[in-house]
C-alpha cells in the first residue's frame, strides 16, 4: 500500500482535525462513485491515521516497503514545479525522508 500520509495529503506532523479535514477533502474531490478503486485507498489510509493512537502504531510497527510512487511524489509533489536536489533524492532512496 502506498504511504497513507501522501494518499491524503498530510504532513508527519497532522493532529487528529488535520486528518479528518483532509479525509473529508479527498472524498470530496473523488468520490466512490467517480473511481471506487481511489476511494478505497483513500478509506484504507484515513482507517490507518485515524487517531493519534493510530498513527503512532503505523510509525511504530509499518514495515511495508517503500513504493517507487511514493518516492516520486515526494522528490516531485504536483503542484509547483521544482527540482529535488540531490540530498533529497538520496534521503528518499534511503527511505529516511
Amino acid at each position: 500500500m502506498r504511504d497513507p500520509y501522501l494518499i491524503l495529503g498530510l504532513g508527519a506532523d497532522a493532529d487528529d482535525a488535520a486528518v479528518e479535514r483532509a479525509y473529508h477533502d479527498a472524498i470530496r474531490r473523488c468520490p466512490p462513485e467517480r473511481d471506487g478503486e481511489h476511494f478505497s485507498a483513500i478509506r484504507a489510509a484515513f482507517e490507518m491515521l485515524r487517531t493519534e493512537r493510530d498513527r503512532i502504531a503505523y510509525e511504530l510497527f509499518d514495515r511495508t516497503p517503500v513504493e517507487p510512487a511514493d518516492i516520486l511524489e515526494r522528490a516531485a509533489p504536483v503542484g509547483e514545479p521544482r527540482r529535488p536536489d540531490a540530498a533529497m533524492l538520496q534521503a528518499l532512496l534511503r527511505g529516511d525522508a
